[in-house]
Protein backbone atom coordinates (compact mmCIF):
# COMPACT_ATOMS: atom_id res chain seq x y z
CA UNK A 1 0.00 0.00 0.00
CA UNK A 2 1.24 3.41 -0.86
CA UNK A 3 1.69 5.98 1.84
CA UNK A 4 0.21 8.71 1.59
CA UNK A 5 1.13 12.24 1.82
CA UNK A 6 0.05 13.05 5.69
CA UNK A 7 1.79 9.99 6.58
CA UNK A 8 5.13 11.52 5.65
CA UNK A 9 4.31 14.83 7.63
CA UNK A 10 3.56 12.57 10.63
CA UNK A 11 6.28 10.33 9.92
CA UNK A 12 8.40 13.54 9.77
CA UNK A 13 7.02 14.98 13.56
CA UNK A 14 8.20 11.63 14.92
CA UNK A 15 11.39 12.53 14.24
CA UNK A 16 11.46 16.11 15.83
CA UNK A 17 9.48 14.35 18.73
CA UNK A 18 13.09 11.51 18.75
CA UNK A 19 15.22 14.66 18.36
CA UNK A 20 13.13 16.68 21.24
CA UNK A 21 13.30 13.38 23.16
CA UNK A 22 17.15 13.17 23.24
CA UNK A 23 17.61 16.87 24.16
CA UNK A 24 15.10 15.65 27.33
CA UNK A 25 16.61 12.89 28.25
CA UNK A 26 20.53 13.62 27.23
CA UNK A 27 22.46 13.80 24.40
CA UNK A 28 26.29 14.70 23.49
CA UNK A 29 26.70 18.52 23.59
CA UNK A 30 28.00 19.08 20.04
CA UNK A 31 25.78 22.34 18.87
CA UNK A 32 25.49 26.17 20.54
CA UNK A 33 22.11 25.66 22.60
CA UNK A 34 20.18 27.83 20.48
CA UNK A 35 20.05 24.55 17.70
CA UNK A 36 18.35 22.86 20.60
CA UNK A 37 15.74 25.47 21.13
CA UNK A 38 15.59 25.29 17.05
CA UNK A 39 14.58 21.68 16.81
CA UNK A 40 12.03 22.00 19.91
CA UNK A 41 10.55 24.86 17.45
CA UNK A 42 9.93 22.33 14.76
CA UNK A 43 8.70 19.59 16.68
CA UNK A 44 5.74 22.07 17.78
CA UNK A 45 5.63 23.89 14.06
CA UNK A 46 5.56 20.73 12.29
CA UNK A 47 3.08 18.49 15.17
CA UNK A 48 0.25 21.28 14.89
CA UNK A 49 0.58 21.76 10.87
CA UNK A 50 0.37 18.02 10.39
CA UNK A 51 -3.54 19.04 10.17
CA UNK A 52 -3.36 20.94 7.44
CA UNK A 53 -1.76 17.54 5.68
CA UNK A 54 -4.81 15.62 6.92
CA UNK A 55 -7.08 18.52 5.33
CA UNK A 56 -5.05 18.54 1.94
CA UNK A 57 -5.11 14.66 1.29
CA UNK A 58 -7.07 14.32 -1.62
CA UNK A 59 -7.42 10.38 -0.69
CA UNK A 60 -8.81 10.29 2.22
CA UNK A 61 -10.76 13.89 2.94
CA UNK A 62 -11.92 13.41 6.67
CA UNK A 63 -14.39 16.33 6.83
CA UNK A 64 -12.62 19.79 7.69
CA UNK A 65 -14.43 20.23 10.64
CA UNK A 66 -13.39 16.86 12.26
CA UNK A 67 -9.52 17.75 12.29
CA UNK A 68 -10.48 21.24 13.35
CA UNK A 69 -12.99 19.40 16.06
CA UNK A 70 -10.12 16.98 17.44
CA UNK A 71 -7.78 20.23 17.87
CA UNK A 72 -10.37 22.24 19.39
CA UNK A 73 -11.58 19.13 21.91
CA UNK A 74 -7.95 18.65 23.36
CA UNK A 75 -5.70 21.04 25.20
CA UNK A 76 -2.54 19.66 24.19
CA UNK A 77 -3.12 20.64 20.96
CA UNK A 78 -4.80 23.67 21.61
CA UNK A 79 -1.94 24.83 23.48
CA UNK A 80 0.35 23.53 20.39
CA UNK A 81 -1.93 25.81 18.29
CA UNK A 82 -0.82 28.75 20.17
CA UNK A 83 3.01 27.60 20.82
CA UNK A 84 3.05 27.32 16.80
CA UNK A 85 1.36 30.80 16.33
CA UNK A 86 3.26 32.21 18.78
CA UNK A 87 6.63 31.26 16.80
CA UNK A 88 5.65 31.89 13.33
CA UNK A 89 3.75 35.35 14.40
CA UNK A 90 6.88 36.54 16.72
CA UNK A 91 3.81 36.98 19.42
CA UNK A 92 0.22 35.15 19.76
CA UNK A 93 -2.53 37.88 18.16
CA UNK A 94 -5.25 35.55 19.61
CA UNK A 95 -5.08 32.22 21.88
CA UNK A 96 -6.75 29.59 21.26
CA UNK A 97 -6.40 27.84 24.02
CA UNK A 98 -7.51 30.67 26.08
CA UNK A 99 -3.92 30.12 28.49
CA UNK A 100 -1.21 32.48 25.96
CA UNK A 101 1.62 30.17 26.27
CA UNK A 102 5.10 30.83 25.90
CA UNK A 103 8.35 29.37 26.51
CA UNK A 104 9.60 30.01 30.00
CA UNK A 105 12.62 28.88 31.99
CA UNK A 106 14.84 26.77 30.36
CA UNK A 107 17.22 23.89 33.20
CA UNK A 108 20.23 23.07 30.96
CA UNK A 109 21.96 19.79 32.90
CA UNK A 110 25.27 19.30 31.77
CA UNK A 111 27.90 16.40 32.45
CA UNK A 112 31.26 17.30 31.53
CA UNK A 113 32.56 13.85 32.29
CA UNK A 114 31.81 12.20 29.07
CA UNK A 115 33.69 13.06 25.84
CA UNK A 116 31.85 14.61 24.30
CA UNK A 117 30.11 16.57 27.16
CA UNK A 118 26.68 15.31 27.54
CA UNK A 119 23.25 17.43 27.60
CA UNK A 120 20.19 17.50 28.54
CA UNK A 121 17.71 20.33 28.38
CA UNK A 122 14.07 21.19 30.10
CA UNK A 123 11.85 23.32 29.12
CA UNK A 124 8.43 24.63 30.44
CA UNK A 125 5.90 26.74 28.64
CA UNK A 126 4.62 28.93 30.55
CA UNK A 127 0.22 29.56 30.77
CA UNK A 128 -2.35 31.62 32.41
CA UNK A 129 -3.10 28.46 34.75
CA UNK A 130 0.61 27.24 35.45
CA UNK A 131 3.69 25.37 33.77
CA UNK A 132 4.03 22.72 31.72
CA UNK A 133 6.92 20.51 31.01
CA UNK A 134 6.86 20.95 27.13
CA UNK A 135 8.36 17.17 26.61
CA UNK A 136 5.01 16.31 28.61
CA UNK A 137 2.86 18.57 26.37
CA UNK A 138 4.71 17.06 23.61
CA UNK A 139 4.36 13.73 24.29
CA UNK A 140 0.48 14.20 24.99
CA UNK A 141 0.42 15.62 21.46
CA UNK A 142 1.95 12.53 19.92
CA UNK A 143 -0.58 10.65 21.55
CA UNK A 144 -3.37 12.54 20.49
CA UNK A 145 -2.82 12.21 17.14
CA UNK A 146 -1.78 8.62 17.07
CA UNK A 147 -5.78 8.24 18.17
CA UNK A 148 -7.21 10.74 15.94
CA UNK A 149 -5.41 8.93 13.14
CA UNK A 150 -6.31 5.19 14.32
CA UNK A 151 -9.81 6.25 14.78
CA UNK A 152 -10.69 8.67 12.15
CA UNK A 153 -8.47 7.73 9.15
CA UNK A 154 -7.07 4.50 9.55
CA UNK A 155 -10.87 3.30 9.94
CA UNK A 156 -11.58 5.04 6.71
CA UNK A 157 -9.27 3.37 4.77
CA UNK A 158 -10.28 0.23 5.86
CA UNK A 159 -13.93 0.51 5.26
CA UNK A 160 -12.94 2.12 2.06
CA UNK A 161 -11.28 -1.04 0.68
Amino acid sequence: MTKLRYQEQFERVKRWYARFREINQGKPHTHPSDYYLDEVYAFFLNCYHLKDWIQNEDTIKPPKGKVEHFINQNKCMRVCADICHGIKHLKLQRSRSGENPKFGAKKFYLDLGTSPPTIKIKFSVVTTTGVIDAFDLASECIQKWEEFIKKNINLHLTNSH
